[in-house]
């Protein structure tokens, strides 16, 4: 199989879609005849991991690919004969679809669906665009052969854009366990200086949907049961300066710790610090929670994660088996399950182990890989 990968999102720069995309590019590339790989131009003087197959660089904004990005996909997918054009968005779709109509080429179109790019409208408050941009999503995706959505909340997204149920096959989201694993965290807790304290993590960006607000308020009762409970906050946001008041505001000062930006590489000594990975993210479309790779990674860690039951977080934690769901918005209930792991340890210990076997076994990028290629092998021949 000739294999045409294009997507908005790839390394060096940083975040949940590129992960996606290097992740599956580097794991297909040994399956297919051929492999290559369309993405945006970085700076020359940004760096990022050595790439195994060609990777097809079009200068001009991320967000401006599918326009600037035709040429470059037309010509590929004629000279790769390419069987399948994978994209990691449906905003590019459509440069395969002129492609194919002007060469033949690509034979068939497949593409990933994450959640937020179904739901955002940058012509939202533009009287008589929003209609326009709503009708081009449509018509792009009736285009696509199949769809290899991360979530079967993305699934069902997908279906509310009119897309049958039978072109969608769900294709969860993994992580890399030779990147995270269960580590020795003394001594980050030593610069922490929480020594043999309870702790509880989030990573993620400071913003009103990841749920921190919530967590804080669940604190209260959290220290209660666990007097010497500590809580880490590891990222950046526009959100920091409303929850840091909340935090003095409710007495939480000795519990509350902001980190601020920690570097990918310190990530899995965080993870394995933690008692619990918590994150209930609530909705606020266009911003969803697709699915949750932080949940994994955590999980990959051997710390069991608790998180809202809101958008694809469910396919990311297995309840009462890798972790807990709870209600978004609920401080009550999240203080329940919070207090539940920090008092029951062997609990604790069992979503954990639990979770870190299913990322060996299933929750990786090798198997997402396999999933993928399974379902474009499987797909009849294209025209």
């Amino acid at each position: 199989m000739r294999l045409l990968f294009v997507t908005q999102d790839f390394p060096p720069e940083i975040g949940g879609i590129q992960t996606y995309s290097w992740e599956l590019a580097r794991r297909l590339s040994p399956k297919a005849s051929a492999l290559e790989v369309v993405a945006p131009a970085v700076s020359d003087d940004a760096s990022g991991p050595a790439s195994p197959f060609p990777v097809l660089r079009v200068d001009g904004r991320p967000d401006l690919l599918p326009l600037t990005g035709l040429r470059t996909v037309c010509q590929r997918a004629r000279a790769l004969r390419a069987d399948w054009a994978f994209h990691a968005q449906w905003q590019t779709v459509g440069t395969s679809v002129l492609a194919r109509f002007l060469t033949g080429w690509p034979r068939r179109i497949a593409c990933a669906a994450h959640g937020r790019e179904l739901l955002f409208n940058p012509a939202a408050s533009i009287p008589g665009l929003r209609g326009a941009y709503d009708t081009l999503r449509r018509g792009l995706l009736r285009q696509v052969d199949t769809f290899t959505p991360v979530s079967h909340y993305t699934a069902r997204l997908l279906h509310d854009q009119g897309v049958p149920p039978g072109q969608t096959h769900v294709v969860p989201n993994g992580t890399n366990p030779d990147r995270f694993y269960p580590r020795e965290s003394s001594a980050l807790r030593q610069e922490l200086d929480l020594s043999d304290r309870p702790l509880l993590l989030t990573v993620g960006r400071l913003v009103p949907r990841k749920g921190i607000d919530t967590v804080l308020r669940a604190l209260s009762s959290v220290v209660e049961a666990r007097p010497d409970v500590a809580y880490v906050v590891a990222g950046t946001g526009p959100d920091r300066a409303r929850l840091e008041h909340l935090t003095a505001e409710l007495g939480l000062r000795e519990h509350v710790y902001f980190r601020g930006r920690v570097s990918h590489d310190a990530l899995p000594d965080y993870y394995s610090a933690a008692n619990v990975f918590v994150m209930p993210a609530r909705e606020d479309p266009p911003d969803v929670e697709g699915f949750g790779l932080v949940f994994l990674e955590a999980n990959a860690c051997g710390t069991p994660v608790i998180g809202a039951r809101v958008g694809g977080v469910p396919d990311a934690i297995q309840h009462e088996d890798t972790g807990l769901l709870v209600p978004p918005d609920d401080p009550a209930a999240t203080a329940q399950a919070l207090t539940r792991l920090l008092t029951t340890p062997d609990l604790a210990q069992r979503l954990g182990e639990q979770g870190l076997e299913r990322v060996r076994t299933t929750a990786n990028w090798d198997h997402v890989a396999d999933r993928l290629w399974s379902v474009l092998t499987s797909a009849p021949p294209g025209a």
